[in-house]
């Protein structure tokens, strides 16, 4: 088991099931690819990977805004496409973006171009497709639905909010560079990017491990709400490497097993019964006191009680205790008859 001490709760996640999930995703993705390479030419050989969360309960609060999540191992190089959202185009302003020394940053665009060259739906999926992140200002980040449009928060290519007005400006960017970001979906299951299938096993794990500590205080409830975790590639299946325990809130008494010592009692009193009319029982104790007989009484009332709270506990089971009731009561009248 491993975990974070540092203000992050406790991940109940064994280290070695994660390392043989990701190296199991690692080696599938290369043997697909490499048998589709002789008919697929364009098939791209590098897929990414994304940490799949099950809650129990559903929060229904939308967010634009992601959540950040630092990482140790950043998730993109040189090979990927950043696009920087601005709030207005100076000049001035986007050159020093430009010279921050980031060269993932591909393009930069001011809002009022999205209105005017990618007002067409098809100008804005071309957009969405040409980059891996989006970064934006982050005082307009409420405005940015409407100049987008559905399809960017569908496919969960929303962008994140960085601090464009700070005084070490490299620093910011920097920082949100190296992060992933948790999108609160509206239904019960939501994916984290952690990295691609290219890189190492260990850097990979790292993710897992940073992603799950920085998830985990977003979640109401926190490990108490998660139902699964697992991670999966892009074109693979889910594998797991958490899965919750079942609520031990209410625990159900087995009414089979109830029902079989109900009638096994009622097999010794029929019996007892029957001795009783040919004369074979064994006669009671002579002289016996009262005070035995008050601690039966108590005994049958303990046990009434019980039964009672038994019946409370588990409703589903109420009509066949009254119909066992019912039986071992005509039993008795049969057995007293005879």
């Amino acid at each position: 088991l491993f975990g974070f001490t540092l203000g992050f709760p406790i991940m109940p996640l064994n280290h070695e099931l994660v390392t043989k999930a990701v190296t199991s995703l690692i080696e599938h993705t290369r043997k697909k690819h490499e048998s589709e390479e002789s008919t697929n030419l364009l098939a791209n050989s590098v897929e990414s990977m994304h940490l799949i969360i099950t809650l129990k309960k559903v929060s229904h609060k939308m967010r634009h805004k992601p959540y950040r999540i630092p990482l140790r191992n950043c998730l993109y190089d040189d090979s990927s496409s950043v696009c920087l959202l601005i709030k207005k185009f100076d000049e001035d302003h986007v050159e020093k973006l430009k010279n921050l020394g980031f060269p993932v940053i591909k393009q930069i665009v001011a809002i009022n171009e999205l209105k005017t060259k990618y007002s067409s739906f098809e100008s804005k999926r071309d957009l969405m497709n040409s980059h891996d992140l989006f970064l934006t200002d982050d005082r307009m980040v409420h405005s940015l639905p409407k100049a987008l449009g559905g399809k960017f928060y569908l496919t969960k290519k929303i962008p994140a909010p960085v601090n464009l007005r700070a005084k070490n400006l490299r620093h910011e960017v920097g920082k949100a560079l190296k992060c992933t970001y948790y999108r609160a979906a509206r239904g019960s299951c939501n994916a984290v990017r952690i990295g691609t299938t290219d890189m190492p096993v260990e850097r990979l794990v790292d993710n897992v491990e940073d992603t799950l500590a920085g998830l985990v205080r977003h979640i109401p409830k926190n490990w108490d709400n998660i139902q699964t975790v697992g991670i999966k590639a892009s074109t693979s299946l889910t594998l797991p490497i958490y899965n919750s325990a079942p609520s031990a809130a209410t625990i159900f008494e087995d009414v089979s097993a109830n029902s079989k010592a109900e009638d096994e009692d009622g097999d010794e009193e029929m019996n007892d019964a029957a001795g009783a009319s040919d004369g074979t029982a064994e006669s009671a104790p002579e002289g016996a006191t009262k005070k035995e007989e008050k601690a039966d009484a108590k005994d049958k009332k303990d046990k009434n009680k019980k039964n009672k709270e038994k019946s409370k506990k588990s409703p589903l089971s109420r009509k066949k205790a009254e119909s066992l009731v019912k039986t071992h009561s005509k039993k008795r009248a049969e057995a007293a008859s005879a």
